[in-house]
Formats: C-alpha cells, structure tokens, sequence
C-alpha cells in the first residue's frame, strides 16, 4: 500500500508537514541520526542559532515531492523520545517549475503576492529547489498562488 500524501492544488503547489522546534547541537545531532536510522529522509532542513545559543529548527520529512505517513511518525516518535516540545504545522511547497533557475524576479513574485494578503512566517528552500512556505492562511495563500495575474502588494518605500 502507497502511504505516500500530498494534497494536490495544482501540479506546482502542496501541502506538507513541518516541525519546529529548538533544541541542543547535542540533541540535534541524536535526533538527525535517529531519523536517519530510521531510514527517513528530509527535504528540508532549516535552523538558526537563538539568543540561547540553541537550535530553531525547521524539518520537513520526506521527499522534495512528497510525504508520507510512516515517516511523520518516524520524526513525531524521535521527537517524544527525546522529550523535545515541538509544533507542527501545514505548511505549503511550490514546485521549482514556478521559479526558473537563472531568472530574476521568482521570489519577489511570490512573496509579493502574498506578504500585504496573508502573514509569511518563514519563505525557504529545500531539496529539489523547492520552495516551501509558512503562512498564516494557507487556504488563502493557495487562492492567491494558484492565480495567473495578481497584483503584487506595494513594495516601494516613501
């Protein structure tokens, strides 16, 4: 049985699963070897240092194409293991067919269709130059995306 699962809205946009959280290079370093143990693979993987001197990190598991169930589990149980708090959250990917390599303009593009319409928690890139995106309404997000001509919000200063 094919336990593979992206929500399709159109052939260049998904929905995925994304955990973050924060955590010690120590207790990183176990959960990302426990992970791939597990033999998971992950499309994304985001951290930043935090005035703690910890890891924020953003993981999104599986393929750049997909997610499947058995691998959220895999992280969700890495995670409980470890007593780690997490969240995780939906989140929305844009196949890399949206953004030409070598074209200028892809990102402002996106992000400015979107910033004035809808909150971007965070814009970045992943396996297979896919673009993956967290916002506050994805439902929205998705509308605005999947049209041809939106006006782009105002993104002059003075």
């Amino acid at each position: 049985m094919d336990n593979t699962r992206t929500v399709k809205r159109n052939s260049d946009l998904n929905i995925r699963t994304e955990f973050s959280f924060i955590v010690s290079d120590l207790v990183l370093a176990s959960i990302l070897s426990d992970i791939a143990q597990a033999n998971v693979n992950i499309a994304v993987f985001f951290t930043n240092r935090t005035k703690a001197n910890k890891n924020f990190v953003r993981l999104v598991p599986g393929s750049a194409e997909s997610e499947n169930k058995r691998d959220l589990g895999v992280v969700r149980k890495t995670l409980q293991a470890h007593k780690i708090h997490y969240k995780e959250q939906k989140i929305i990917t844009i196949s890399p067919n949206r953004i030409p390599s070598g074209v200028p303009g892809g990102y402002s593009k996106i992000f400015g269709s979107l910033w004035c319409r809808v909150k971007v928690k965070s814009f970045y890139n992943g396996e297979g130059d896919f673009v993956y995106l967290n916002v506050s309404n994805i439902k929205k997000a998705l509308e605005i995306l999947s049209k041809e001509n939106v006006k782009p919000c105002k993104s002059k200063l003075g």
